[in-house]
């Protein structure tokens, strides 16, 4: 994975050896056919650009839709860039909607409908009737790996996406710690009381807006008890035996991969 740094600049330009995303008004961002690339190079930018992460051999410009493309130019949807990404390519798409949403879409405060200022270089805008400036918000959204015995628990949610089994997840609630959210989760979730929680790895998530913190637990007991407003079903699973899980480079797949390899 190519390191990156997040940068983030108003004032600077684009040099030649510089790549730029571009996202239009849909929230389809700018995807080269022939090169299966959405880092571009050598167009013609016809906004503002704003650098968001940076190398030690180029720099990453934001921008907005682009008037001109050439033959094998075209604009995707988040869902159809998917198959593309690696975990490099992720990390650039995740902060690029996400700063997109701040920067060109956030246009109004949410207190007082005041229209706010241009994004500043520490991204944050005023409004004038705010005794303080505004910054962009995340959601922090726990993922938790549970284990029993040599086992790991895979669930079906309840939601557009029935054919994949996955970890349990959920949004972190105001005053809520991550791990009073995966104690909370879980048994919300499937009834399970758990121990040993361990925290894993995270990842900026663009779909659409999140962070997401991986966490490691072990169950207490295997009798489970589905909330099935959520889950459409649950089960355990020996390493040898998964079943359709979520594709890199999700960090649910990593997770899953990271505790099945450690199961006897």
């Amino acid at each position: 994975m190519k390191k990156f740094t997040s940068s983030f600049s108003t004032k600077s330009i684009p040099g030649p050896n510089d790549v730029i995303v571009s996202i239009n008004d849909n929230k389809e961002i700018l995807f080269n056919k022939e090169s299966k690339q959405f880092l571009q190079n050598n167009i013609n930018v016809t906004g503002s650009a704003i650098k968001i992460l940076s190398t030690d051999t180029h720099d990453v410009y934001l921008t907005n839709e682009i008037d001109e493309l050439s033959d094998n130019q075209i604009y995707l949807s988040k869902r159809e860039i998917y198959p593309f990404l690696d975990e490099t390519s992720l990390t650039i798409i995740s902060r690029s909607f996400q700063i997109y949403d701040w920067a060109f879409k956030q246009k109004f405060c949410s207190r007082h409908g005041t229209v706010l200022s241009e994004i500043n270089d520490d991204l944050s805008k005023s409004c004038p009737d705010c005794s303080r400036d505004l910054f962009p918000k995340m959601s922090p959204c726990i993922l938790v790996s549970v284990t029993f015995k040599n086992k790991i628990l895979l669930v079906r949610h309840n939601n557009e996406i029935r054919n994949l089994s996955t970890v349990i997840a959920g949004f972190v609630e105001l005053g809520e710690t991550l791990e009073e959210c995966v104690i909370r989760e879980v048994y919300e979730e499937v009834g399970l009381k758990i121990k040993d929680i361990k925290y894993v790895s995270s990842q900026s998530w663009p779909f659409p807006n999140q962070l997401m913190v991986a966490f490691k637990a072990v169950s207490e007991h295997d009798e489970l008890t589905l909330d099935n407003h959520e889950i459409l079903d649950a089960s355990w699973y020996s390493k040898d035996e998964l079943p359709t899980i979520p594709p890199e480079p999700s960090l649910s797949n990593f997770l899953i991969r990271e505790t099945v390899n450690s199961l006897i």
